[in-house]
């Protein structure tokens, strides 16, 4: 599909202002990618730094964005349009909307707009940009304060999405988690990111990690470790080494190893 002209966007596209001037920047240069700091160099009178990230990544869920690595930086070249049914484009209803936010607290932090003076927000508990959906499963209510610090977390993943959504789509939860772990190659993976892969809307695990624990059965390497991030410890995991999957059905070959391990 032909990329559509900036001045067109409307019609189709529901994009906020910001999004559309980044759109167009890069829709003028598409033989080129510019990093965020190009980015907001260039259109720094029509947000902050924050907003124009936020509104880059607006840009997602219609448009193919190349993610080119240099470095420490990411820079973005637009590369053609999304196929989207209808279902995905007409968004949240009112009625989800109320759902979500009926019980009045925030799924991360539990401030309440009467209690604490939060605004509370619907969030996508997997990013659209990594294959989310707007069914309500997939919606929770967070406050400015958590939601704006998700998607700032989620945003520094944005180059692996295509193997998020690849690794989500998998049956067996053993298979989601070692495929995302692949995926990072020998990049330490967080473990908020690897639960919500292991754990999607309806595919509740109780303990993901003892399924990727189980991993082990199967001869894989995994090694855990700990990092302090804003005053906080958070477990990463990194993939050492792998093996293929078994035929057949992964949970079932893990148990006939165990079994005849005498676990």
């Amino acid at each position: 599909m032909t990329l559509p002209a900036p001045d067109d966007l409307l019609q189709n596209f529901r994009l906020s202002y910001q999004a559309r001037e980044i759109y167009r920047l890069l829709w003028d240069n598409q033989n080129r990618s510019f990093t965020m700091r190009e980015i907001r160099e260039r259109l720094a009178e029509i947000g902050t730094q924050e907003q124009l990230d936020r509104r880059r990544r607006e840009l997602n869920k219609y448009f193919e964005i190349a993610h080119v690595r240099s470095g420490i930086d990411t820079s973005y070249q637009l590369i053609g349009v999304k196929e989207r049914s209808a279902e995905a484009d007409r968004g949240i209803s009112e009625r989800d909307r109320a759902a979500v936010l009926r019980h009045g607290r925030c799924a991360m932090c539990g401030r309440t707009p009467l209690e604490d003076g939060v605004k509370l927000q619907v969030d996508h508990k997997i990013p659209q940009e990594w294959g989310g959906s707007d069914a309500l499963e997939n919606l929770q209510p967070l406050c400015e304060e958590c939601n704006r610090g998700k998607k700032n977390l989620f945003a520094s993943y944005d180059e692996f999405a295509a193997e998020i959504r690849a690794a989500i789509a998998h049956e067996s939860v053993h298979v989601r988690i070692g495929e995302l772990l692949k995926a990072f190659g020998d990049e330490p993976v967080r473990s908020d990111i690897l639960g919500m892969v292991a754990s999607p809307p309806g595919d509740y695990q109780e303990d993901w990690q003892k399924r990727l624990r189980e991993l082990r059965v199967l001869g894989w390497e995994i090694e855990p470790s700990r990092r302090k991030e804003d005053g906080r410890s958070v477990a990463y995991y990194q993939l050492k080494k792998w093996e293929p999957w078994p035929e057949g059905n992964v949970r079932q070959e893990i148990r006939r190893r165990e079994r005849k391990r005498g676990y």
